[in-house]
């Protein structure tokens, strides 16, 4: 199982995806099919001698996790959709063979757009769809309407399930846990859940999904 999904947002063809850079080089190298540059490339770095690491050393290293710093882009949300499909399919490509099989993580900003998951109906968005004042595009992902627009940081992890934990209700509140704790350590905001609701919430404002 292969998760492009859901996306984090906070406010502030053939394959052919960035070519990730080691740590303290240049991200701003572009990639001629999507026209997107490349970010950081990071992955653990063994800390200890005990046996049973080292013995699934070689393991660990291949389910590093690259970094795709977008951050400071504005991306149309059709090609970096296009370009995270790309990465599932060349993920897909590498199961069950003793290949690199890295998880994956883009950080950028779309201009204005509208995204309608599978729950979705168009009377939703309160206006003509014909006459849209935006882009609009349904996509596979859960849920239901999502306004991405610049000053809007977007995360999109990529990852294999089966290198974690084969439990979506695990992954989604996973992911609400590293928001909750970025928020926390990094800006000192604090962040909490509303039982029986996915997302993350300051005060009365719902910042996620």
């Amino acid at each position: 199982m292969v998760s492009s999904g859901p996306c984090f947002s906070l406010y502030h063809h053939t394959l052919s995806f960035p070519a990730a850079t080691t740590k303290g080089s240049s991200a701003s190298s572009r990639s001629t099919s999507l026209g997107l540059p490349a970010g950081r490339r990071s992955g653990p770095t063994a800390v200890t001698t005990d046996a049973a690491f080292l013995r699934d050393a070689a393991a660990v290293d291949k389910r590093r996790c690259e970094c795709f710093d977008l951050h400071q882009d504005l991306v149309p949300f059709a090609k970096s959709w296009a370009w995270q499909k790309s990465v599932v399919t060349r993920r897909k490509g590498f199961a069950g063979r003793d290949a690199d099989d890295s998880d994956t993580l883009v950080t950028l900003q779309h201009p204005p757009v509208y995204t309608l998951g599978t729950d979705s109906r168009e009377e939703y968005l309160h206006f003509n769809v014909k006459d849209a004042p935006i882009e609009i595009h349904r996509i596979d992902r859960g849920g239901e309407v999502t306004y991405h627009g610049p000053g809007q940081l977007v995360m999109y992890p990529i990852l294999n399930l089966r290198h974690h934990k084969m439990d979506l209700h695990w992954y989604l509140r996973s992911l609400e846990e590293v928001i909750i704790r970025a928020l926390q350590y990094a800006f000192s905001i604090k962040a909490s859940r509303i039982e029986g609701l996915t997302g993350v919430w300051v005060g009365s404002w719902r910042r996620e999904h």
